[in-house]
This record gives C-alpha cells, sequence and structure tokens, in this order.
C-alpha cells in the first residue's frame, strides 16, 4: 500500500530551516560555556593543599558550578575539587584557588570567640555608662551560646552529584554547603589578617536590649533623647574593634532595644524584624547607610526620637544616619482635595473598616519636608529624595480636638488614614486609602511607616 504525500511548501520549510540553524548555532555557541582544563585545576588545588598542609592528598572528583539553560548551560566560572582524604577545595579559573573547607569548625570557632570578647567586653562598657544590659543575641543566638556563625562565614553552595536519571527514575540533587578559607589558622591573630580581606561574615544581625541611663521611655516610645545617648560610643568601640575582621568593610549590623518591650515577639522568624520598630526600638547601627570607605567608617545611626507635630500626630526617622528634629516636619491643617463621600467609595478603604464614621471629624492633614532639610540630609538620602519615617498616632492627645468635636476620643475610631492618587484611576477608585495599622504601639498608638519625599507632601485624613 502506498500513500500519496503532499509537496512542502519552500515558505513554510524555510523558517523551519533557519530556526533549525539557529538552534545548531546557539547549542554551539553555549556548549562552550564551562568549559575548563580539569587536569589543570585538579593541579591547582593538590598544589595549594600540598603547600599549606603539606599533605600529599589527590583530587579524586571536580565538579563545576554550572546552571542548565535552554540551549545549553552557563559556568559560574568556578569549580569544587574533592580532595582523596574527603575535603572540598574551591578553584576559580581565573584567580585560582579561593581556599579550603577543612578547618571550617576551629575557624568559625574562632570568630565567634572574637565577636564574643568585643561584645562582652561592650556590654561591660554600657554597665560603666549606666545601661543594664538584658540580653545580647547574635543572628537570633544568645551571645552566650554558640553556633550563631555556623553556615554563614565565606559560604559556599555545591551539588554533591548533577541531578540524572538512575534505574529509570529523575533523582534529585543533594546539596552541600561549607565555609572556605584561603589562609591557615594556627590559634594566632595573624590569621584574621591573612584572611579579612576575603572573609564574609555574612551580615552579624546583633541586638542589645537596654535599660537605665538613655534607654527608659514610658511604654518604648523615646522622647527627649539626648544628642548622643549613653549606649552609643560603647557599641561604637566593639564595632570598630571588629572592623579589622572584614578588612575595614563594616558587615556588623546592630539594633538597640528597650528592655522588655519586645516580649512575645519571635527570635526565630525574619518576620520579627519587621515587628521590631513598634516594640521599644532605640537605635540602630547599620554598616549599609551612609557609609564611606573609609578605615574608621562603621554606618549610619538612626537615633530614635518621637516628637509631636500637632494634631495627635507623631514623627521619628526610620532611616540610618537621619534623625528628625523639631521644625524639620510641619504637619498642617489643609482644605481637603477629596470628600469623606469620595473615601467612604473607595474600595481600599473598604477592606480596611466596615465601622461607621464621624463626619464632625472628618479633617485633612498634609506633612511636608522644611525647605532646607534635604540639603542636611545624607547624600544617599537626597540622591533618592526620600526617606522612610516612622508615624505614630494618639487619639488621646488634646490637641486633636476630638473632645470639642463632641467625639470620643477613645479606641481606634476615629482613625487616620493616608490618602494617595490612584495609578489606575480610569478603572478603579481615583484614591487609594491607606490605614494606620490596627495593631498599635507599647504606648497604644497607631502605628505606619510611610515614606517621605522632598517635593510631595503625605496627605491625611482623620474620619
Amino acid at each position: 500500500m502506498t500513500f500519496a504525500t503532499a509537496p512542502v511548501s519552500h515558505r513554510r520549510l524555510a523558517p523551519l530551516v533557519l530556526l533549525a540553524m539557529v538552534t545548531v548555532l546557539a547549542l554551539v555557541g553555549c556548549g562552550n560555556l564551562g568549559e575548563f582544563d580539569e587536569e589543570g585545576v585538579a593541579r591547582q588545588a593538590e598544589r595549594y593543599y600540598a603547600e599549606k598542609y603539606g599533605d600529599d592528598a589527590r583530587v579524586v572528583d571536580v565538579w563545576e558550578d554550572r546552571s542548565y539553560a535552554l540551549f545549553g548551560y552557563r559556568s559560574s566560572g568556578q569549580a569544587f575539587c574533592t580532595m582523596s582524604d574527603g575535603q572540598t577545595v574551591l578553584v576559580d579559573f581565573e584567580d585560582g584557588v579561593v581556599g579550603d573547607n577543612r578547618q571550617q569548625d576551629e575557624i568559625t570557632t574562632a570568630y565567634e570567640q572574637r565577636f564574643r570578647e568585643e561584645l562582652e567586653g561592650c556590654c561591660e562598657r554600657l554597665g560603666d555608662a549606666g545601661c543594664d544590659v538584658a540580653s545580647v543575641t547574635v543572628k537570633g543566638v544568645p551571645l552566650e551560646e554558640d553556633g550563631f556563625f555556623e553556615g554563614c562565614i565565606s559560604t559556599y553552595y555545591w551539588p554533591e552529584d548533577p541531578a540524572g536519571e538512575k534505574n529509570g527514575e529523575v533523582e534529585t540533587t543533594v546539596e552541600q554547603s561549607a565555609s572556605f578559607f584561603y589562609a591557615r589558622y594556627t590559634g594566632d591573630d595573624s590569621f584574621f589578617e591573612q584572611e579579612a580581606s576575603r572573609v564574609s561574615l555574612g551580615v552579624p544581625y546583633v541586638k542589645i536590649e537596654l535599660s537605665g541611663a538613655d534607654a527608659d521611655y514610658a511604654d518604648g516610645f523615646p522622647t527627649d533623647v539626648p544628642e548622643t545617648p549613653a549606649w552609643v560610643a560603647p557599641i561604637e568601640g566593639a564595632c570598630r574593634a571588629l572592623l579589622p575582621l572584614t578588612d575595614g568593610d563594616a558587615e556588623t549590623r546592630v539594633v538597640v532595644y528597650q528592655a522588655g518591650c519586645r516580649d512575645g515577639v519571635p527570635e526565630d522568624t525574619d518576620a520579627a524584624v519587621l515587628s521590631d520598630a513598634e516594640n521599644g526600638k532605640l537605635g540602630e547601627l547599620s554598616p549599609f547607610d551612609d557609609s564611606d570607605t573609609g578605615a574608621d567608617d562603621i554606618g549610619g545611626w538612626l537615633i530614635v526620637e518621637w516628637f509631636p507635630v500637632g494634631k495627635g500626630v507623631y514623627v521619628t526617622s526610620d532611616e540610618c544616619g537621619v534623625r528628625l528634629r523639631t521644625g524639620d516636619v510641619e504637619l498642617e491643617t489643609v482644605e481637603s482635595p477629596v470628600s469623606l463621600e469620595e473615601l467612604q467609595e473607595s474600595g481600599s478603604l473598604e477592606r480596611f473598616d466596615e465601622r461607621e464614621f464621624a463626619p464632625g471629624a472628618f479633617e485633612a492633614y498634609s506633612l511636608a519636608v522644611a525647605p532646607d532639610l534635604f540639603a542636611r540630609l545624607p547624600e544617599s538620602v537626597r540622591d533618592k529624595g526620600w526617606f522612610n519615617i516612622g508615624l505614630a498616632y494618639d487619639n488621646q492627645d488634646p490637641q486633636t480636638g476630638l473632645a470639642e468635636l463632641g467625639v470620643t476620643p477613645g479606641g481606634l475610631a476615629p482613625t487616620l488614614y493616608r490618602v494617595e492618587k490612584n495609578p489606575a484611576a480610569e478603572d478603579t477608585p481615583p484614591y487609594e486609602v491607606i490605614a494606620m495599622r490596627a495593631e498599635t504601639l507599647t504606648n497604644g498608638f497607631q502605628y505606619s511607616e510611610p515614606e517621605l519625599f522632598e517635593d510631595e507632601p503625605l496627605l491625611f485624613v482623620r474620619m
């Protein structure tokens, strides 16, 4: 039996041929990505290992760090060499040996000890300054316990075996990780000097809870804070002493809290970081904000200080390197560009509140920066044109004038809302209404975290 076949149109065939050619070229072009001299890499690893440890261990396996794409794979330019003693040497194709993981446990312990010594000295100096230290944690681990640097110093990840097929079933890749160090650790301080330019500590997050001098405020709400609180100098001193561990590149981040205000905030979750500002935060020293490259630079301080701007509204900076003072921002009563009826029709407002409003309390405010404020701020803040603030609202404050309006000031109603123009106003309500948080600060104030722009005031309404 024969079948008739229809002739293939040249117009239909040409795109297929072109696609095949492009595919072949792509495979050829990408197939060479990551090719390396495996023997040369192994020789580098063995020579390094012998010079460092005096051992004649040999490379028994090499795994190139690569990721697969549509037409081939892309290499990171590094390979992990398994030595005959079970350890691993990491080799960069251009820069040579990165290090090995043979001493990772004792080196991690040594770094922890250096941190512990400096922070314990910091606690003593805080005591001398009139502060009582309630607790210190590093990466969520209490200072007196081991393990806060486990798995985070100069750590690399690689699979034990590339994923493949065995007995007809696809196997999952087993991922390994290790900390790699180039210099040999012999227990003396010279190691830290040799390794400083290579090591990465993974941003140690230090949390300190204090009471005493310049740390005791009513309900964790700092007001009238001194220019330099007593706890600043001891903490700065400890951070400066830790700078040589990272070749002067600040990595330690310190957040200071009023003792007892963070009770109930879980330590073992990243979400706790977002809740910390509501629970007695006194200050923060961040290595990534307003930080130059000088050897003595440790980053910019955020000193939390709330001050009133009227109508029951309190403001503080939430940006490292920025400290607001009375007069830096002003709250003014303005003629509202939006009516209460328009806001009640807003879909976003319905998501936040189903209660009845008090029309007599409806009022609009504008929060704007002083004309010269940004000129006095760090360059990094000036360049972006905005910074984060904390905003608190107290219904009980007599300045709200609610009692005069016959409105009961207790509880969370009426409350303060932020109003923004909706960028998709053609298909949705023209305004987006953003409520203050249902949760409150420890002193009962409502709380929000907006951004304050140089040339665009914030619009608030009270309902």
